[in-house]
């Protein structure tokens, strides 16, 4: 049996798991961009 606590305590780790992933992924996502928008900038001005 799974008691209220432990479940408490799963719903919570599993929320931050999204949110790390989120956070995270919206890192990577910017990261990206700026490299793409840098490697435009510099063959536009070629």
């Amino acid at each position: 049996m799974i008691n209220q606590k432990e479940e408490q305590e799963f719903k919570e780790t599993k929320l931050s798991r999204i949110w790390n992933f989120l956070i995270y992924g919206s890192f990577i996502a910017i990261g990206i961009f700026l490299v793409y928008l840098y490697s435009a900038y510099i063959f536009l001005n070629k």
